[in-house]
């Protein structure tokens, strides 16, 4: 494990969230006033400043309370009307369509599979990702496990030099779905890489996963046994020969399944997978989260086997969250399904980072965000960009009144977070995803290195906390590094 003082230096300290942390120095904040962050204790032998520990739960200054959805729903109440809609049909179309526009998103636009692929736009998107693949080998950004440099041939590889014309005359591309996770590599190879850190939970090489019944559209065979796939929300490449799929989908199973209207799997009473039931094979389990085409007549769902899509019903229908309007009251509902679920860098081991937390949690409530923080910030149909040098007090200003127009993200380089609102005391809180953050030492001096007299305390789920972690380190409180809001809410009249 490398020393505190590295992972400051290499991992930006405070929080290993959703992406890359920060690579240049962290922006300028005002200056921090009184610390409240719980310390550690006095550095007065080795083992009194840690270089890392087990986050406590709840979080520092988080009550027990603060983790109950009824009590959200209380303190919300009293800022908006819970069972209003946040969206018209209409408005939530709209938005949805928005959010698959690539002159806003690039390359990150969420994706309709059943569109025709376009050669010239592919190619432009690979070649925009092999080369920023090359510069980041070539200047020792990113190495191999062993911390060595990519060699030079394998660097060569990515050299981006894909046509058009190479495209063109494809057969038309299976959609198939995923029955299991299957890894989605950022490179067109099957070996992680990594930071110059080396933390083996935060394999580069690991865009996203494609999730139990997502479909998968493949793209085209690719070099070294690999294919080059995407879902809507993530192109890269894949092992097919290791991935748990369906057979091919037709046209129309395609659109029940990338459309809707969707159930999220939920869990059983005794806290299982939803168990789906079929007169056309055995019992279909159904992890967390999964979206289902749903029949909202019967109740029945589709679901993806090896053998086919056949239709089923829920053994607990408790555990199948029928689909409902975005209100308030849902968002805090679908939240808190989460709470507590782990946390895993581009769903590394099956966990969600802060992106993948919130995609999928708005996901079931039928709203399409894109996969990456940086482009969730710019989601909204506001996006309200607060400067570093913007005093506390306002930054809360413009945060509540945010918060009291609709569903409000809270975003700064590499995380991203959905705002809760003040709690009963006047605290600002949030739930989220994260991997871990600082807590100052005893005694530590401002001139002392990032990380020397710090402690690393990892978190890996799903918490509710409030905007202070992080207080006197070398990263600073969350609420100073925020650096946009993002309104997920109809534009303005």
């Amino acid at each position: 494990m490398p020393s505190v003082l590295a992972r400051g230096a290499l991992l930006g300290g405070l929080l290993l969230a959703c992406g890359s942390p920060p690579e240049g120095p962290a922006p300028k904040a005002p200056p921090a006033p009184a610390l409240t962050e719980p310390t550690a204790p006095p550095a007065t032998d080795p083992g009194a400043c840690p270089a890392e520990a087990v986050a406590p739960h709840p979080m520092p200054r988080t009550r027990l309370e603060h983790e109950q959805l009824d009590y959200w729903l209380a303190r919300t109440a009293t800022v908006a009307d819970l069972d209003r809609a946040l969206f018209s049909p209409g408005e939530l179309a709209a938005f949805n369509a928005r959010l698959g526009r690539r002159d806003i998103f690039g390359a990150s636009a969420r994706a309709d599979l059943l569109e025709p692929v376009d050669p010239a736009r592919l190619a432009d998107d690979l070649n925009q990702r092999l080369g920023f693949l090359r510069a980041k080998f070539e200047t020792g950004a990113y190495v191999r496990p062993d911390g060595s440099p990519m060699p030079r041939e394998q660097i060569d590889r990515l050299t981006p030099t894909v046509s058009a014309e190479s495209l063109r005359g494809l057969p038309t591309p299976e959609v198939r779905v995923a029955l299991d996770l299957i890894p989605i590599r950022c490179a067109p190879q099957s070996d992680p890489y990594y930071t110059p850190s080396r933390d083996p939970a935060f394999d580069r090489n690991l865009c996203s996963m494609a999730r139990a019944q997502e479909p998968l559209q493949i793209l085209r065979p690719w070099d070294g046994g690999l294919a080059l796939v995407r879902t809507n929300y993530v192109m890269g490449w894949a092992d097919l020969e290791r991935a748990a799929l369906s057979p091919p989908l037709d046209p129309q199973a395609v659109r029940r399944f990338q459309a809707g209207p969707h159930a999220r799997a939920g869990r059983t009473r005794d806290g299982g997978d939803l168990v789906l039931v079929s007169g056309q094979g055995p019992e279909v389990p159904v992890p967390f989260a999964s979206l289902l085409p749903i029949d909202e007549r019967t109740g029945e769902v589709l679901v993806a086997t090896a053998g086919g899509v056949v239709k089923a019903r829920p053994r607990d229908p408790a555990a199948l969250v029928a689909p409902h309007p975005l209100t308030r009251r849902a968002l805090l509902v679908e939240a808190f399904a989460y709470l507590h679920t782990p946390y895993g860098w581009g769903d590394h081991a099956g966990g969600r980072d802060c992106s993948r937390f919130l995609m999928d949690m708005f996901a079931g409530l039928g709203l399409k965000l894109p996969r990456h923080t940086s482009d969730q910030a710019i989601a909204g149909a506001e996006v309200i960009d607060l400067p570093p040098e913007l005093p506390e007090p306002e930054r809360m200003g413009r945060i509540d009144a945010a918060h009291r127009r609709g569903a409000v993200l809270l975003h700064f380089p590499g995380h991203i977070m959905l705002y809760l609102g003040r709690d009963d005391a006047g605290a600002p809180m949030a739930i989220h995803s994260f991997a871990e953050y600082l807590v100052p030492c005893s005694g530590r001096t401002d001139g002392a290195p990032a990380g020397e007299r710090e402690t690393l305390y990892k978190v890996d789920g799903v918490h509710v906390s409030d905007l202070e972690l992080g207080r006197g380190t070398s990263r600073t409180a969350f609420v100073q590094r925020i650096s946009k809001i993002t309104v997920l809410a109809p534009p303005r009249p």
